[in-house]
């Protein structure tokens, strides 16, 4: 019966994905014998990384390898000069100390890096430098820079990078996680009837999360912690600054950037609008606003880096201390600035020119100015407001009397700071909320949508079906075993003996299907666009369209050939080509790598190893047992082609289009149409679009997995 079932669903799957032609998938490639290579190559670099090199032939290359004789190498001849001189004057940031990238020597020291990795003439010098500055720099440096690197070298296109959890787990788990993780590691398996959070699973030892939580916690973030402390999400978050470092401009190729500006805004509330409906599912009040004097919600991660705890912030956090002035000025003199040039109109670049901010695609430039990227105007005048807000709440310890070798400063960043952490902290959409007001200011200065923008009278959406909308936990498995030391059998055979993952809760929702009933007067080419609203605020009372439009997540996009006359459009959620399910690990590439390597299979690069991916299972929020109330919101559109479409102007097999552009849908601003304010005036004449109540329940796993259809 299960297998009959199964076959079911995958024939109704089949025939919902025949209606879609999706005009910019990602294509897939086979790998051949050199990127096999190359991947397990650069896979083996993530392995063990808080410890020497064991490797023989690795060892070989640190030990042979001279960059000063191998200077014709390198286009980048003032890079590789630079970091002679730092590592001359032992002036490098040392290891097993955490890595901050917002402090500036550290920055430099990344920047001096990448341009040297990014300036190899060839991969093999690639590789070299590589193999050299792992056994020599800061851990959390090297997979920083190196993560970078390979993102944007054009001959590692298309490397799968290890997602950062399985680097660093320590980012992710509690420093109780950590240390029993590391006794397990020591004492081996007898050991684990000593720890009554642990069990024997498969030949590997489980930590269960739930009996871990930090117990010195407190504050209404707590039922939250699932969402805010999910690996997936705050890897995404962690990815999106691997692709789009602040500090590198958008001029480098292969990658453009392609709107960087417009991209941080709608990641922000993409970020924003989801943490929000979580807020709601979870009964809490709504986002505190920020302001300059008080911040009455501290944080205490419990992370741990290498017996370091990561800095809190005390509960009725008071900003106006001797200690914060500077930042506390520095903060409002920059919003100061920027919402003046909203409000006047323009911006001033370095050289004095005005850019104009009142056009649609000035978004991008605010966008850069706001984030303070290196592709700002104007750097030094605007500064990085979003950087100073997250140094300022951080709370971040930082003194003038913390120096390695008397040069260079250390730090104790706070969760804020490090992007694999960031979402933890309940203030960074408190900083978020702020932020999106300067980009609402910025809308009210543009038109409002006219009807001929916003219509297509050749469409009207007739009815729409959504299945019921359930959610439900389920435990996931993360292994943890890369952060911990090898013994003298491991470093032997190259393998760890004892794996210990930890068991952790995760949201997730069970798969659904959208049908759309749309009578059309011609044959056409359209782009359809689900989004997701909360319907009420915290306090019972319906959002307003106009002011709930800021509120609408986007569920997904595609393309769709529509036929003349009355059809259904069918997608099922796991469609959506910008969600994932899963990064592959890094042991699970680099084994593959070796097999198809040795004949074994194919290595298939393919976007479901998509890099700034969205969970797919986070792709609703978590509702209630009773059902919570949302706005379920279908477009129609004519479907206008993107600048750089997939397949044109940049290497897609292997970047996907990263920053390209050519990674977009269409043409259409990003969260077009609800990029401005929507009214229901604007919406009531319109036959391409339709909002409709839905209801999300949230299930225990019991009722999800035992369905009355099973019978049937």
């Amino acid at each position: 019966m299960a297998r009959f079932l199964f076959v079911v669903l995958a024939l109704l799957v089949a025939q919902a994905v025949s209606d879609v032609v999706e005009y910019n998938v990602r294509p897939t490639k086979i790998a051949d014998k050199t990127f096999l290579q190359r991947q397990m190559e650069l896979s083996s670099l993530f392995y063990h990384v808080n410890e020497p090199i064991y490797d023989p032939t690795l060892k070989t290359i640190v030990e042979t390898f001279d960059l000063e004789k191998n200077v014709e190498q390198f286009k980048n001849v003032t890079a590789l000069k630079m970091f002679l001189k730092l590592q001359e004057y032992n002036m490098l940031l040392p290891k097993s100390v955490p890595f901050n990238i917002l402090e500036q020597s550290q920055k430099f020291e990344t920047v001096t890096l990448f341009n040297l990795l990014y300036s190899a003439k060839y991969y093999s010098t690639f590789f070299k430098t590589a193999v050299y500055l792992r056994q020599r720099i800061n851990e959390g440096l090297f997979v920083y820079v190196l993560s970078v690197a390979i993102m944007h070298y054009p001959e590692t296109q298309g490397i799968v990078i290890p997602p950062i959890y399985d680097i660093f787990p320590s980012y992710f788990h509690n420093g109780k996680i950590m240390s029993i993780a590391e006794r397990i590691n020591t004492h081996g398996k007898n050991f684990v009837s000593y720890y009554p959070q642990t069990y024997v699973w498969d030949e590997n030892v489980v930590i269960r999360w739930n009996s871990t939580v930090w117990p010195y916690v407190e504050g209404d973030h707590i039922r939250m912690a699932y969402y805010l402390n999910d690996y997936a999400l705050n890897t995404l978050y962690y990815n999106n600054y691997i692709t789009f470092p602040y500090w590198l401009s958008g001029t480098t190729k292969p990658l453009m950037k392609f709107k960087r500006g417009e991209f941080f805004w709608y990641t922000i509330k993409t970020l924003s609008t989801r943490y929000y409906m979580e807020r709601l599912s979870n009964g809490l009040d709504e986002i505190s606003e920020l302001g300059m004097d008080v911040i009455q919600g501290g944080y205490y991660s419990g992370l741990v880096y290498e017996g370091v705890p990561l800095a809190s912030r005390p509960n009725h956090f008071n900003m106006d201390q001797p200690k914060f002035v500077s930042y506390v000025e520095r903060i409002t003199e920059l919003e100061s600035r920027i919402r003046d040039a909203i409000e006047v109109g323009y911006l001033i670049s370095a050289s004095g020119e005005k850019i104009d901010l009142r056009t649609p695609e000035a978004i991008d430039v605010l966008g850069k100015v706001i984030e303070g990227n290196v592709d700002s105007p104007n750097l030094n005048y605007y500064g990085s407001i979003f950087n100073a807000w997250k140094q300022l709440l951080g709370n971040s310890i930082e003194s003038n009397k913390m120096y390695w070798n008397g040069q260079i400063p250390l730090t104790i960043p706070s969760t804020l700071e490090i992007y694999q952490t960031t979402l933890r902290d309940p203030a960074f959409y408190m900083i978020t909320k702020r932020i999106l007001k300067l980009f609402t200011l910025w809308q009210t200065y543009l038109p409002l949508y006219t009807p001929e923008e916003l219509s297509y009278p050749a469409v009207t959406i007739q009815k729409l079906e959504v299945d019921k909308l359930v959610t439900y936990f389920e435990n996931t498995y993360l292994n943890v075993t890369n952060a911990m030391p090898m013994n003298e059998k491991e470093i032997k055979t190259g393998a760890d003996q004892v794996s210990v993952l930890v068991q952790r809760p995760q949201l997730n929702h069970k798969v659904f299907k959208v049908r759309v009933n749309v009578k059309s007067d011609v044959a056409k080419t359209v782009l359809v666009k689900f989004f997701l609203a909360p319907k009420y605020d915290s306090k019972g009372f319906e959002i307003p369209l106009h002011l709930n439009t800021e509120n609408f997540f986007d569920l997904d996009a595609f393309t769709y050939e529509l036929p003349q006359g009355e059809s259904v459009i069918k997608r099922d959620s796991t469609e959506n080509m910008y969600m994932i399910d899963q990064w592959m690990s890094g042991f699970e590439a680099y084994n593959k790598a070796f097999k198809a390597f040795n004949g074994d299979g194919q290595f298939v690069i393919e976007p479901k190893n998509y890099f700034h991916g969205f969970p797919r299972r986070l792709q609703l929020p978590k509702g209630r047992i009773g059902g919570m109330p949302f706005q379920f919101l279908v477009y129609i559109q004519d479907y206008l082609e993107p600048k750089t479409p997939v397949g044109k102007g940049v290497n897609t097999e292997g970047t996907y289009g990263y920053g390209t552009g050519a990674n977009r849908m269409s043409a259409y601003p990003l969260g077009f149409p609800l990029d401005r304010p929507l009214y229901d005036w604007q919406v009531k004449p319109l036959t391409n679009i339709l909002i409709q109540e839905v209801q999300i329940f949230h299930k225990p796993v019991p009722e999800i997995f035992v369905p009355n259809t099973v019978y049937v």
